[in-house]
C-alpha cells in the first residue's frame, strides 16, 4: 500500500516524562496540516531541530521535509528504522552544508542580482507547457511561489560559491591525465550495448495485438500508428542501452538487429522492442576519453577542496543540533502501529 493511500497518519513529537503535552503533524496524502488543529502547540512546532550560525530549522520544517521523502515508499519502508535514520541524517546534513555555504557567500562578498535570479526563474517555468501546469506542480508539493524562489535563489548562490571555491583548481598535466586513465581503465571500459526503437502502449492485450502487426508491418509504421511515447513522432527511438542497466531489458541481449522482441512490462506501460544495432564491450583508448578523464579529475580535486573546506567551516561555526527532538519523530498509521 502506498503511503498517500492511508487514511490518517502523522509525525509527531513523542511524548516523554520530559517533553511537553502531545502534539502532532497530521498528513494527508503525505501533506501535513497546520492550521485549524486543535492537537498542535506552537511551541512544539517552532522548536529547533538544528542551527547553524544565523539558520535554523523548526521541528515543523523538518517534518515536512520528511514526509516529503517518505511520500514515494511503501508503508512498510516508511517505518523502517534504518531509512528513516537516513532520511533524518540527510536532511540535517543537506541543512548544515547549506548554511555554511550561505554564510560564506556573505563573508565573500559574493552577490546575485534580482536580473540573475530573474533570468533563471524565466528558464525554468519555460521547461512546463503553461502557467496552470507549473502551478500545480507548486501545489502538488504543497509550496508557495516564495518558497520556490527562494530555493531558486539559494541554488544560484551555492552554483556562485562553487565556482569561486573552485577558480584555483589546478588542471591535470598530460602526464596526469595519463597515469589517471592507465590506473582507472575499468572505468572508461565500453559496455556491450544495444540500440533501440520501441512502441508503448497501456495494457497487454494491446501490446499482443501490436507484436503481431509487427510481423506483416514496418516497424517504423507500427510505432506512428499506436506508440504512446512522445518519441513516436521522431521514430520511436528508444537509444542506447548497456548491459546490466536495466534488468527488464537484459533479455535484449540475446536478440539480433532487426528482432522484436515480445511485449515488456515497465512502470510506465507494455513496451515492445526493436534491436536496431549493436555493439560489443571494448576497451577505449586514452584519446578517445581525455577529455572525459581531464573532467573526471578536476571533479575529483574539486571534491578534496570542498571536503577540506567543509571541515573547516564546521570548526569555525559550533552546529546545534536537537537529537532528543530528532529521535522522538516518529511515524504512525491508521493501524496504531509506530515507528520512531
Amino acid at each position: 500500500m502506498l503511503i498517500q493511500s492511508w487514511l490518517s497518519k502523522f509525525f509527531r513529537p513523542h511524548r516523554t516524562a520530559k517533553s511537553p503535552a502531545w502534539s502532532g503533524l497530521f498528513l494527508f496524502s503525505v501533506f501535513i496540516l497546520i492550521s485549524g488543529c486543535d492537537f498542535f502547540s506552537n511551541r512544539v512546532l517552532n522548536k529547533t531541530v538544528v542551527e547553524v550560525g544565523p539558520h535554523r530549522m523548526t521541528i515543523q520544517e523538518f517534518s515536512k521535509q520528511l514526509a516529503a521523502k517518505l511520500k514515494n515508499l511503501d508503508a512498510l519502508s516508511a517505518k523502517d528504522p534504518a531509512i528513516l535514520s537516513k532520511f533524518k541524517a540527510k536532511i540535517i546534513s543537506d541543512f548544515v552544508v547549506e548554511s555554511l555555504i550561505l554564510i560564506w557567500f556573505q563573508e565573500q562578498k559574493l552577490t546575485l542580482t534580482s536580473e540573475e535570479v530573474n533570468a533563471e526563474l524565466k528558464s525554468l517555468q519555460s521547461g512546463y507547457p503553461d502557467d496552470k501546469s507549473f502551478r500545480l506542480i507548486l501545489s502538488e508539493e504543497s509550496m508557495a511561489y516564495s518558497q520556490w524562489r527562494k530555493q531558486i535563489e539559494q541554488n544560484l548562490k551555492r552554483k556562485k560559491a562553487f565556482a569561486h571555491m573552485n577558480q584555483n583548481v589546478t588542471p591535470p598535466t598530460e602526464d596526469e591525465l595519463l597515469s589517471y586513465f592507465n590506473n582507472n581503465k575499468e572505468r572508461y571500459r565500453q559496455k556491450e550495448a544495444v540500440k533501440l526503437s520501441h512502441v508503448l502502449v497501456l495494457d497487454e492485450n494491446q501490446a499482443e495485438i501490436v507484436k503481431k502487426l509487427s510481423r506483416s508491418q514496418k516497424f517504423s509504421e507500427v510505432i506512428k500508428k499506436f506508440s504512446m511515447s512522445p518519441d513516436s513522432a521522431f521514430g520511436g527511438e528508444y537509444g542506447w542501452v548497456e548491459r546490466d542497466a536495466n534488468d527488464d531489458l537484459e533479455k535484449l541481449f540475446k536478440m539480433r538487429a532487426g528482432e522484436v522482441s515480445a511485449p515488456i512490462k515497465m512502470p510506465d506501460g507494455y513496451h515492445i522492442f526493436r534491436i536496431e544495432s549493436r555493439r560489443g564491450e571494448r576497451q577505449k583508448t586514452f584519446n578517445e576519453v581525455r577529455e572525459q578523464a581531464k573532467n573526471d579529475v578536476i571533479a575529483l580535486r574539486q571534491t578534496a577542496k570542498f571536503s577540506a573546506w567543509l571541515d573547516e567551516q564546521i570548526k569555525k561555526y559550533k552546529v546545534f543540533k536537537n537529537v532528543q527532538a530528532l529521535d522522538s519523530l516518529y511515524v504512525e498509521t491508521q493501524d496504531g502501529s509506530a515507528q520512531k
